[in-house]
């Protein structure tokens, strides 16, 4: 894993979204572990660890094939749409959508399979899950890099008739989906759509290159 970026990532100010403070909120009661949004959760780590061990005998594209049909599988990317972009997102017609989608989990996927790419002892342990009502959950997790470093990662999950879908990921008290926020809306707002995507897909390409 690039732990250099990872303590960039953890260094930048926090902007929280508003429902991630209702999920972590004090009224949150407790659920099992074993319950449907934690194995989401499960699914994604384990992957990920198993290419951090494969190491240099698994390439980034191969990486990223495995890890983009899960993506797909597991975020909630129209809720993430309707976060980064607002009032603007249900003005978009079905085919931005469907570009925006297909554009920001390649990017996903990508981000994972270039970070997560060796393996020094890292582990995943649970810490706990919170759960509000029958659709909102927090999923808190703990990373220990092989340095003994300790990262915490909050993943907020929505349910919906799919089942548990992951919204967005908390990495040390940053949400990295609400700092995307401010750099879409800027770029949309300045230069249109279309010019949105071309930044995501420029962001994409420099995760292949890094």
């Amino acid at each position: 894993m690039k732990h250099s970026r990872m303590k960039a990532l953890t260094k930048s100010p926090a902007m929280l979204i508003p429902l991630v403070c209702l999920a972590l909120s004090a009224s949150a009661r407790q659920a099992p572990e074993s319950s449907g949004s934690a194995q989401v959760v499960d699914r994604l780590e384990t992957m990920l660890v198993e290419h951090m061990k494969a190491g240099d005998s698994m390439s980034f594209e191969a990486r990223f094939k495995r890890l983009r049909p899960l993506v797909e599988d597991i975020m909630a990317v129209d809720r993430m749409g309707r976060f980064l972009f607002g009032r603007d997102w249900p003005a978009f017609e079905p085919e931005q959508r469907d570009r925006f989608t297909d554009a920001f989990l390649d990017l996903s996927a990508a981000t994972y399979a270039n970070q997560f790419d060796r393996f020094n002892g890292e582990r995943f342990d649970p810490i706990e899950l919170q759960q509000q009502g029958e659709d909102r959950a927090v999923v808190r997790r703990q990373l220990t890099t092989g340095s003994g470093s300790k990262i915490a990662f909050d993943y907020l999950l929505t349910h919906a008739e799919s089942g548990w879908r992951i919204v967005t990921i908390i990495t040390d008290g940053v949400s990295d989906l609400a700092m995307k926020r401010s750099q879409y809306s800027r770029i949309l707002e300045n230069d249109g759509f279309d010019a949105v995507i071309d930044h995501i897909r420029e962001a994409t390409d420099s995760q292949r290159g890094d």
